[in-house]
């Protein structure tokens, strides 16, 4: 990034002595000055982006800013902070006037096409805020002849009126802030966007606010770069990876969000897209066993033969993996419940390899059946990647990673 990480050349040159010709020894060079960012955030988002009475913005996206700037040689206070409206994202990119965005930037398939993203670094789902004493709102379908609000340049609301309520009343302002002004007036009947935003509007007003409660699509947060700029989405995926191995993502999570009520998914799984495929291996180079093994963990799954498939899982990674597997089962949903009882899924494997005797890694592929239209955008396909050992003989399951396939 040119603009961003700019170096001033210096010259150094000889300074004569005031009462001779003696030249005195060069100058040592000076110093360039210090790297800059221009970093592009929400300011109107308790929670995960607000600027303070001190005019200095706080919360999870900025606290994921400063520390992906850090790990790019920026420090806090060269860090130039840039008000990204939702409408306003792809513009401030293409043209430089950032150097990423950190704004609750959902990853989708069309906004692929206009900017590139770094990431994962957050999971959210849609959702609904109402008044405290509003009983008559509990999801996306009642929502039938009422107002709901949204910010200008968000898809959420348009969600709501496609796969939900036909007869929704829909109103855009400029920030969701005004949105939540209008909600507490009386004016609007619901706020909608991800949970995330709407918990820290909740935590904001209590006892006026409440949060709905029911997730009705996944959002997967990433880091906007200008289209095309590999170098940086790649270090920036390095460094949200790194963020979230050290335990400073929990951190701020605890921090910014669960202190103010919020209970996030976990930890998402951290890609660098285009995403690397797992290739087939040869099938004469493959170890049989390996390739028995990674059939059972699909067919295991597939039959929710769970002690079964638990049989095939390292003991000291199980419960990461039940909490991976089971939040993308329909059957084990807790915002949804009954809504999907019905959905099924299969898991088919795409691609084995070897690295050597005793490691391996294979990829499946996961559709889902009978899932309600409205709820196409929860249920994605997915791409899940797994890393098998071998040990005593037995080759099991020791990490998996999920991915939703964007349509």
């Amino acid at each position: 990034m040119k603009r961003a990480f700019r170096a001033v050349a210096v010259t150094a040159g000889l300074t004569v002595a005031a009462c001779g010709n003696t030249p005195k020894p060069d100058a040592a060079p000076q110093e360039p000055p210090p790297r800059a960012l221009t970093i592009g955030i929400k300011f109107d988002q308790p929670g995960l982006s607000v600027r303070g009475p001190d005019g200095k913005p706080r919360g999870f996206d900025v606290d994921t800013a400063v520390y992906i700037a850090g790990k790019l040689g920026v420090t806090p206070e060269h860090i130039t902070w840039r008000e990204a409206r939702s409408e306003q994202r792809e513009d401030l990119l293409n043209s430089g006037a950032v150097d990423f965005v950190v704004a609750s930037y959902s990853i989708t398939a069309a906004r692929q096409q206009l900017v590139s993203f770094a990431g994962p670094y957050l999971m959210a789902g849609q959702d609904l805020l109402v008044r405290q004493g509003e009983r008559a709102i509990e999801q996306p379908e009642d929502l039938d002849g009422r107002t709901v609000c949204t910010a200008e340049g968000s898809t959420s609301a348009e969600k709501i009126r496609r796969s939900f309520a036909h007869n929704v009343k829909l109103t855009t302002r400029d920030t969701y802030a005004q949105c939540v002004s209008d909600l507490i007036a009386g004016t609007i009947d619901a706020v909608t966007t991800d949970d995330v935003i709407l918990a820290g509007y909740a935590h904001e007003h209590p006892g006026v606010l409440r949060l709905v409660g029911h997730r009705f699509t996944r959002e997967r947060y990433g880091v906007g770069v200008r289209k095309g700029d590999l170098d940086m989405q790649s270090r920036i995926t390095s460094a949200i990876r790194l963020m979230i191995e050290d335990g400073s993502w929990r951190r701020a999570m605890e921090a910014d969000l669960a202190a103010g009520g919020y209970k996030p998914m976990p930890a998402p799984v951290v890609f660098n897209a285009p995403d690397k495929e797992v290739e087939p291996g040869d099938p004469t180079t493959l170890d049989p066993e390996l390739v028995n093994a990674a059939k059972a963990v699909a067919a295991t799954s597939n039959a929710r033969d769970w002690e079964g498939f638990r049989s095939l899982v390292c003991p000291e990674t199980a419960d990461a993996i039940d909490e991976i597997v089971f939040q993308y089962t329909p059957q084990y949903d807790k915002t949804l419940g009954s809504e999907v009882k019905n959905a099924g899924y299969t898991n088919t494997v795409t691609g084995v390899t070897q690295t050597d005797p005793n490691s391996a890694t294979f990829a499946f592929h996961e559709t889902f059946t009978n899932v309600p239209d409205k709820y196409r955008s929860y249920f994605k396909d997915i791409d899940y990647t797994a890393t098998m050992v071998r040990r005593n003989g037995s080759w099991k399951l020791c990490s998996l990673a999920a991915d939703f396939v964007e349509p």
